[in-house]
């Protein structure tokens, strides 16, 4: 009988920590399309010590980018809405700023290079003429420094590579942001923070999936969407 129960407590444990391996192993999607439809497969990393090709070196920008708007969004978070500790809280009060959109062939089942380059294009030059909002704000300027000088290196990537032409872009039309109350203030720096790693998550997958692409056409390697789905699922 103890043989047997020390059995079924390690089995347990196994068990458990399976479980948690297999939570912490989930990927993080953004609001653009179902799961199984976002391009780009996993974001993944690239061998830095190999020779880049201007798309690898792309996505590197590009999840530095991330990685940095994320950290600063968490900051502003904490700082202005320490009481509440999830942000879906706060869900029905952020403003729209842009996104990308099911519609800007930027997922497996639409995928187009130019049409996706392009709306990226667009949606990064709004927050790059809109950081001045957050510029205004007591965060780490050193991070708010560096996000500035990164939206603007990858937007001058993606312009000298593919010389992004009118044709190619969607105008984004900048309305005032609201600034009518403290409470507005902050809810509206949040706004622009979360849905900015949105859009990076988004892009980190789609220049990621470019970077497997030659030609134009789906490189060896890359899963076809119904592979995606298979996983995704």
């Amino acid at each position: 009988m103890p043989s047997a129960l020390n059995k079924a407590l390690f089995l347990s444990v196994i068990l458990a920590v399976s479980i948690c391996l297999m939570v912490d192993a989930v990927p993080v999607y953004s609001r653009m399309g179902e799961l199984s439809e976002t391009s780009g497969d996993e974001v993944q990393d690239v061998d830095v010590n190999s020779p880049l090709k201007d798309r690898q070196k792309w996505y590197l920008m590009a999840r530095d980018l991330h990685k940095d708007v994320k950290t600063l969004r968490d900051e502003q978070f904490d700082r202005d809405f320490r009481e509440t500790v999830n942000m879906t809280a706060y869900e029905g009060v952020r403003i729209s700023t842009p996104l990308l959109r099911p519609s800007d062939g930027c997922l497996s089942r639409n995928f187009s290079t130019e049409r996706c380059l392009g709306r990226i294009y667009s949606v990064l030059t709004w927050y790059k003429e809109n950081w001045n909002y957050i510029e205004k704000e007591n965060l780490t300027s050193t991070l708010v420094n560096d996000i500035k000088h990164e939206t603007k290196r990858l937007l001058e990537a993606f312009n000298s590579q593919l010389q992004v032409s009118e044709g190619q872009m969607d105008p984004i039309s900048s309305s005032p942001l609201p600034v009518k109350s403290a409470w507005m203030h902050k809810t509206t720096v949040h706004s622009i923070l979360f849905n900015f790693t949105s859009v990076m998550i988004d892009t980190c997958r789609a220049v990621n999936y470019m970077s497997k692409r030659k030609g134009g056409h789906r490189g060896k390697d890359v899963k076809k969407p119904s592979d995606w789905t298979s996983e995704k699922n």
